[in-house]
């Protein structure tokens, strides 16, 4: 499916800000999922100091405004072209290990409302029970 996206968020503040530093991750990558035709990364307000692929593998812009802005608007405009893999998007790249992704924090603490998310997907092969999920949490979720 292609799709033709923008995305515009306006940040402004009660008092003027005389110095900030922001992360975008706004840029999209190509992959085994989606291709990425166009894309541009629109700042008002605000300048790009330096750009990087963070250690999840996300693009992202490191941002500054300083002065006394009151407004900044950032614009991410493109075009994508997906591809449904029914969710399977295939070996994992990147710098972060996996295991990193089955740690618990302070912040990730499973609490009874994901307990009783994961059991209502009850039984199946993984891949199944992974598209339950995520057909439960859409339920679930106000996006």
């Amino acid at each position: 499916m292609r799709l033709k996206i923008t995305h515009r968020t306006e940040y402004r503040y009660d008092a003027p800000v005389q110095y900030l530093l922001q992360r975008l991750r706004l840029m999209p990558v190509s992959g085994s999922t989606q291709t990425v035709a166009s894309w541009v990364i629109k700042i008002d307000g605000a300048r790009e100091e330096v750009r990087f692929t963070d250690h999840f593998g996300n693009d992202t812009q490191l941002v500054s405004a300083e002065g006394g802005q009151h407004t900044i608007i950032v614009e991410a405009a493109g075009e994508v072209t997906t591809r449904d893999t029914a969710g399977v998007s295939g070996a994992h790249h990147g710098f972060a290990p996996l295991w990193l992704f089955s740690q618990q924090t302070p912040l990730t603490t499973v609490g009874d409302g994901i307990r009783d998310l994961a059991a209502s997907v009850g039984e199946g092969t993984d891949i199944d029970r992974l598209h339950k999920l995520m057909g439960a949490i859409r339920e679930r979720v106000a996006y």
